[in-house]
């Protein structure tokens, strides 16, 4: 990086003329114009004042502004650093309005890029269109007709015993089949008798009635 530390400078002498120069110590060169040490010019019209001098610059550009004012009357010389200031300082302000345009250019871009960036971190919710449930008709099932079935009593086992013998059942035969004792038997039968369901065709063998 070219540093800018150079600055043109113009000193009034004793006898009212005007010299001009380059220095990059301008504390240092006015005090060498005034010991005798500077240049020949001003050695013999001491003492010298400061009548103006440029902002830093580099030793190029201040080489340029130092020719530009000796070329110029003495009348112009002021004028001519002024200028040399000036054109300097609408040169810098042109340069920082650029760069600043490249910023805002590269800001831009750069949110450009954060937003594309934050669309591909968030992928598109798919819409699924869901169809309607379709409604189910649950069908209860038909109630079954069937009695329930009783347990069989003594009369009915008894019966049945004897209803499936085609010769008749005794007594004997009765109470080894249902399991049922002689009094008992005896009982059951005396009511189907008395129903007319079964009759006795023996002593102690029942029939069919």
């Amino acid at each position: 990086m070219i540093k800018k530390q150079w600055v043109v400078y113009l000193i009034r002498c004793s006898d009212e003329s005007l010299y001009c120069g380059i220095t990059n110590n301008l504390r240092n060169r006015l005090a060498a114009h005034n010991s005798g040490k500077g240049a020949k010019y001003t050695r013999s019209r001491r003492p010298i004042e400061l009548v103006g001098a440029s902002f830093k610059m580099t030793k190029s550009d201040a080489l340029k502004l130092e020719y530009r004012i000796k070329q110029v009357p003495a009348s112009r010389k002021i004028f001519e650093l002024i200028k040399g200031e000036d054109n300097v300082t609408i040169n810098l302000k042109k340069n920082l309005q650029a760069v600043i345009r490249e910023l805002n250019k590269i800001a831009k871009h750069v949110d450009r890029l954060i937003v594309a960036l934050d669309k591909l971190a968030k992928p598109k919710a798919k819409t699924v269109k869901t169809k309607p449930a379709k409604k189910v008709t649950v069908t209860k099932p038909a109630a079954k007709n069937v009695a329930a079935k009783k347990p069989a009593t003594a009369v009915d086992t008894v019966l049945n015993i004897i209803n499936r013998s085609r010769k008749g059942a005794d007594s004997a035969a009765l109470m080894k089949k249902t399991g049922f004792n002689q009094k008992k038997i005896h009982n059951v039968v005396y009511k189907l008798k008395k129903q007319g369901k079964v009759k006795s065709v023996g002593n102690g063998v029942y029939l069919k009635g």
